[in-house]
């Protein structure tokens, strides 16, 4: 069963100034132009903690700098935070909102409450739990999704937010973020009781969450959205191939099944269609599947592995494999001759990554692209 707690949460204080101009991407999503762009917009901003790039003991001695300057503050109260979401679509620019709240639930190993959905890589997470190990405050909460099968959690949520929020900003992606505070009790259980018999599947965040279980965290800072929640989608991860000796285009589309002209992707029944795009030009492949053989794994295990000798290790360590959103830049990379071909893939249905994940497979990994990313300095959890 999911336990849920109300946390008495570290923010920023007004002192620090506007959140526009503190609050930031997750850590992994903030390439080095907008690193230096959040941390020219404040000496407060709060790359300057969750990026330390080795030294951690600078990042616990600048966060220790903002508590004695009154920045960043401890609430008086717990409170459970109802956390919105307003954004434009990618690609299609269709205006969405996802609803969610952040609190404590409890640190579990994998399979009875919590599950995952794809494997973690040693590096990101030692460096996580240096990060916390050397200050003591969990910087981002794990995005947590949950079946919600009555709707009364969503609802419950929804209801909060047509009042004025304690917190709202907008990004440089157009995603406008609203915070709201909760601190009654009454509110609080019965929220707490909608949750007591919901499973848990990390959406975005399995390296920090294995890094509190190594750290023995009791409980762990998490923001939990329903799979109710009309805006929450999964869009695709494209792969990008290079670096394959010998890569020959025709030999390679000769061994896959049902290869037809063009990109448009629309699996036929018992087959998952892949896009296959080449610099001498694009195609797709039906490839038999099950009912629930999901896209990124059907081109795993049918085509990156006998097909290229991709095999999942081969991925792990690096080296053949990189990852795009977005189709034209896709394209791109493929027609300039940068990446040798790119496999396109339909978006993932949160109900299937959802029914795999609770039956205990685990995806490979960058198979889920859930936008927006959660924001960061909003909420923080000190350990002690």
């Amino acid at each position: 069963m999911a336990n849920i707690h109300p946390v008495r949460a570290l923010r920023y204080t007004e002192k620090a100034g506007p959140i526009s101009d503190l609050a930031t991407l997750p850590y992994d999503v903030i390439p080095a132009a907008l690193e230096s762009g959040y941390k020219a917009r404040s000496p407060y901003n709060f790359a300057h903690v969750i990026l330390p790039r080795g030294d951690y003991a600078g990042a616990r001695a600048r966060l220790d700098g903002w508590v004695d300057a009154g920045m960043v503050a401890r609430d008086a109260e717990e409170a459970i935070y109802v956390y919105e979401q307003t954004f434009p679509a990618p690609g299609s620019g269709e205006a969405l909102v996802r609803r969610g709240f952040v609190a404590l639930g409890d640190t579990e190993q994998y399979g009875d409450t919590v599950y995952r959905h794809e494997r973690t890589i040693a590096g990101p997470k030692e460096d996580r739990f240096r990060l916390l190990e050397a200050t003591r405050v969990q910087f981002d909460s794990i995005f947590m999704l949950f079946p919600d099968e009555t709707g009364a959690v969503e609802s419950r949520i929804e209801g909060v937010c047509s009042a004025k929020p304690d917190l709202e900003y907008s990004d440089h992606e157009q995603t406008v973020h609203r915070l709201w505070r909760i601190v009654d009790a009454d509110w609080i259980t019965a929220l707490q009781a909608g949750m007591a018999g919901e499973k848990l599947l990390i959406a975005d965040g399995h390296h920090r969450y294995e890094t509190a279980l190594r750290m023995g965290q009791a409980k762990t800072l998490m923001t939990f959205v329903s799979m109710r929640s009309k805006g929450l989608r999964s869009f695709a991860t494209h792969r990008l191939v290079h670096g394959i000796e010998g890569f020959d285009v025709q030999a390679m589309l000769a061994k896959l099944p049902n290869v037809g002209p063009g990109l448009e992707l629309k699996s036929p029944a018992g087959h998952v269609r892949i896009g296959i795009a080449v610099a001498g030009g694009e195609y797709h492949a039906d490839i038999p599947a099950g009912p629930d053989e999901l896209n990124v794994s059907v081109l795993q295990d049918k085509v990156l592995t006998p097909v290229l000798g991709l095999t999942p290790e081969k991925v792990a360590a690096g080296g053949h494999l990189t990852y795009v959103k977005q189709l034209p830049a896709a394209l791109e990379e493929v027609r300039s001759g940068r990446e040798q071909a790119a496999f396109i893939l339909e978006d993932l249905p949160v109900e299937g990554v959802a029914r795999v994940s609770f039956a205990g497979q685990v995806l490979p990994q960058k198979s889920t692209y859930f936008y927006p990313k959660l924001g960061s300095g909003l909420v923080m959890y000190p350990l002690d």
